[in-house]
């Protein structure tokens, strides 16, 4: 069963993040992905997608990311989240930031990151 553009992307957050499972990652990251950032497109392999993500998570023995708000329309899935990480120095971190994922065939083939901010988005209401 293929999952929804919705499912890809609350696994990747809840589960490959949150429960560190990298075994996760040829099921929701296509070969290559591309990745936007302001000013910068670079296109991974799963590999690179791998390895990413594995260091990732070696440098931060604590990370945990929380979805404050998702939108979805189509193949597109838009995620503020909010993060807490330690890193393996120590230092805590709590953080936010807004995603757009491009889901197809049950894989995410492009991300937009916005640049994390220190601080966590606060809810005004209820949708």
């Amino acid at each position: 069963m293929t999952r929804t553009p919705v499912q890809v992307v609350d696994t990747y957050l809840d589960v490959l993040y949150n429960q560190r499972r990298l075994d996760l990652v040829p099921e929701l990251i296509a070969d290559p992905t591309w990745r936007h950032a302001p000013g910068e497109v670079k296109q991974l392999s799963l590999a690179q997608s791998m390895e990413r993500l594995g260091k990732l998570l070696d440098l931060c023995p604590v990370l945990r990311f929380e979805t404050a708000v998702r939108v979805a329309e189509g193949p597109l899935v838009t995620v503020a989240w909010n993060g807490w990480s330690t890193q393996t120095s120590g230092k805590s971190y709590t953080m936010s930031g807004i995603e757009i994922f491009r889901v197809m065939d049950g894989r995410i083939v492009e991300i937009w990151n916005s640049r994390e901010a220190a601080g966590l988005w606060q809810a005004t209401q209820t949708f």
